[in-house]
């Protein structure tokens, strides 16, 4: 599946989330949700749209991210 995306939108999203906390999630094979929280989230180009976000290599969900096609990355709220 694939989706467009706005570059005004997604430059206009990712200026207004200058620092913060954002909980990055994926599927496990089994279709089991998966997540964790990130403070090492930033935007590294519009076109092609690229994010970056930090993982450590001994953690035991950096498999699930590796072999997932594709994530998620929410931006909480300040309150």
């Amino acid at each position: 599946m694939t989706h467009s995306i706005d570059p005004r939108a997604l430059r206009i999203a990712f200026g207004r989330f200058a620092t913060g906390v954002a909980v990055v999630t994926t599927l496990a094979p089994d279709r089991a949700p998966v997540g964790l929280t990130v403070n090492s989230f930033s935007s590294v180009s519009l076109d092609p749209p690229l994010v970056l976000w930090g993982l450590m290599q001994r953690s035991a969900l950096l498999p699930l991210f590796l072999e997932s096609p594709r994530f998620a990355v929410n931006v909480l709220a300040s309150g």
